[in-house]
């Protein structure tokens, strides 16, 4: 199994990172590929997710939109959210992970495949993905840490 995971310190409380990850509609603004994300009951005014609630995701990948149905297997409010893909291109396990660290919040993304690629070339083919996706997680993570410190920046100079 192929494992990425990468992290990075957010000047925000692991309460607020973590509301703002486990909202689906947040997804599009701080996941470069992601063009669409919502439950699939898509009822936002209950409780952002629960194990076993289903979302549905489009990626470009490759300049191509791809869907993924997936279901959320792993729920700690303010700590974690676990989705495994149920219909999709591949089988793919993410998660979101807030940890407290000083008066911020170190969040972690998590990617986890049995495999990325198929064909006799994968050997070669799949450590060039995963490095493009390791980088594209990072991109994704600096955008999130942009989004959640402006905010309290301008809510800061608001007061």
């Amino acid at each position: 199994m192929r494992r990425i995971e990468e992290s990075i310190l957010i000047d925000r409380p692991c309460e607020q990172v973590f509301g703002y990850l486990s909202n689906r509609t947040n997804d599009p603004a701080w996941m470069v590929a992601v063009r669409e994300s919502h439950w699939l009951d898509r009822d936002e005014s209950v409780a952002p997710a629960w194990i076993g609630r289903r979302g549905r995701m489009v990626m470009e990948v490759r300049g191509k939109p791809v869907e993924f149905i997936d279901e959320v297997t792993d729920f700690r409010p303010g700590r974690r959210v676990a989705h495994r893909t149920v219909e999709g291109p591949f089988p793919l396990q993410t998660a979101c992970v807030c940890e407290p660290a000083g008066e911020g919040c170190r969040a972690t993304v998590v990617g986890e495949a049995e495999r990325l690629v198929r064909g006799p070339l994968r050997w070669l083919v799949e450590p060039l993905i995963a490095r493009q996706v390791r980088r594209s997680f990072r991109a994704d993570l600096a955008r999130l840490k942009e989004i959640l410190e402006q905010t309290a920046r301008v809510e800061r100079a608001d007061r």
